[in-house]
């Protein structure tokens, strides 16, 4: 389908390329890009608008359709309706698959052949699987201190590892560097508009699942908001005066630039701490705006949970209901506690939680003990 890339900020509109990555206009201060497109009827197209040339160029290594399963003790003990989507269930055990499937299919469209991306541990290893079945090769620039778990799996799929030490954002930096340096296209999942394009497919298939149903509430662990933002444009692509659930931002205490934003209260990177939801620890999302943006638009809110609420909610999920999820996605649970306990989620609503990323990912520290 045909599209353009539009300035979140100016919106001014490009032919797509992957070498550019953020807008060079003048005051811009490099924001990111989004995709719009430039021949879909909004009135009879009932397909999923797709930024390929062609459809059938969509790699698929099975991402998508994850379960949507009721966690009964949960929403017995709460007086709730609460729904978890597995998104662990994608092929490389993380909701970043979608991303990756619809960047990396454009990619090849456009010939590329090697890339450049910075990751805390699931889009760097997503994005080294879909790289490897597209015989691409990656170079995936990690915090030395990521999850060895993640790490151990993006190497098995062949790709260059680079660990960087210090906080997450300086794998980022680093790995700007190194692409303008060597000439390799910089495909950023947080950047990257395609990545973007491809999670909204959760939101599609949350719509189909709930149908008439009137779902309230969807909670997300955010880092740089890509699975907000995605749920959010799915909801407008359909249009039909659908109902939107309120989309919730969830971040920790150590790193909340977008609940801060959302708070209209200061972030510098210099205020970030250490978090064992490295997943949601990006210090300086790019995307911040368009998921604060999100949360206002559909009436949600933004919250931090401490990392001692995460630790115990990982515990409880896998005993209560036998999910067993990264500490990352813990956090919406703990975000889940308090959003009730401040009466904005009222008893008998329904809400929905995605499970962004399996518990081997990043175990217990008392794992191997």
């Amino acid at each position: 389908m045909k599209h353009k890339f539009k300035c979140l900020n100016c919106q001014t509109t490009i032919n797509p390329d992957p070498h550019i990555t953020v807008c060079q206009q003048k005051g811009c201060k490099y924001e990111a890009f989004e995709i719009v497109y430039t021949n879909r009827d909004s009135n009879t197209s009932h397909e999923i608008p797709i930024p390929l040339s062609n459809n059938l160029n969509l790699i698929n290594l099975g991402q998508g359709n994850t379960p949507i399963i009721r966690l009964n003790s949960i929403s017995s003990d709460f007086e709730l309706n609460i729904f978890a989507k597995l998104e662990y269930m994608n092929p490389t055990g993380s909701f970043k698959d979608r991303g990756s499937s619809m960047m990396i299919s454009a990619l090849k469209e456009f010939g590329i052949s090697e890339i450049v991306e910075d990751s805390s541990g699931n889009a760097g290893a997503s994005i080294s699987a879909y790289s490897a079945y597209s015989k691409i090769q990656s170079h995936i620039f990690v915090p030395e201190n990521a999850p060895k778990n993640k790490i151990s799996q993006i190497e098995l799929y062949g790709s260059e590892v680079h660990k960087i030490p210090g906080p997450r954002d300086n794998s980022t930096f680093a790995a700007i560097e190194y692409s303008n340096k060597n000439s390799i296209p910089y495909s950023s999942h947080n950047l990257s508009p395609y990545f973007l394009e491809g999670t909204k497919s959760f939101g599609y298939e949350v719509i189909n699942f709930f149908n008439q149903n009137k779902l309230h509430h969807i909670l997300f662990p955010v880092g740089n908001g890509s699975l907000l933002i995605g749920s959010y444009k799915a909801y407008t692509e359909i249009g039909n005066n659908i109902n939107i659930p309120k989309h919730h931002a969830i971040q920790t205490e150590n790193i909340r630039p977008i609940v801060n934003m959302y708070n209209n209260l200061n972030w510098s990177v210099d205020d970030g701490l250490p978090t064992i939801a490295n997943g949601i620890a990006i210090l300086n999302p790019p995307r911040k705006i368009q998921a604060t943006n999100v949360v206002n638009f559909t009436n949600g809110t933004a919250i931090t949970v401490s990392d001692e609420q995460i630790i115990e909610w990982q515990i409880k999920l896998a005993q209560k209901e036998g999910v067993f999820a990264e500490l990352t996605s813990c956090a919406i649970f703990a975000g889940l506690e308090k959003l009730i306990s401040t009466k904005i989620i009222k008893n008998q609503e329904t809400v929905l939680l995605p499970i962004t990323g399996f518990g081997l990912k990043d175990p217990p520290k008392s794992f191997n003990q």
